[in-house]
């Protein structure tokens, strides 16, 4: 799944910060997590995002 414009999406910035190590809370973390299930993300996007992050970030895909 590729989503357009994949930088604009709450599902990016949780990308984002899972990459920042320990500058981040978990509690930030899970914030985010939430936000983008809310803004019509789904946990399995969450889970591939948390798997391959950096993917993500360059080119906007999921990977499974």
């Amino acid at each position: 799944m590729k989503l357009a414009r994949h930088w604009e999406t709450h599902l990016y910035t949780y990308a984002v910060a899972l990459t920042q190590g320990d500058r981040i809370t978990p509690d930030n973390l899970a914030g985010m997590r939430r936000k983008a299930i809310a803004h019509g993300h789904t946990d399995r996007d969450c889970q591939s995002v948390e798997t391959n992050s950096s993917t993500f970030i360059k080119t906007g895909k999921l990977v499974a």
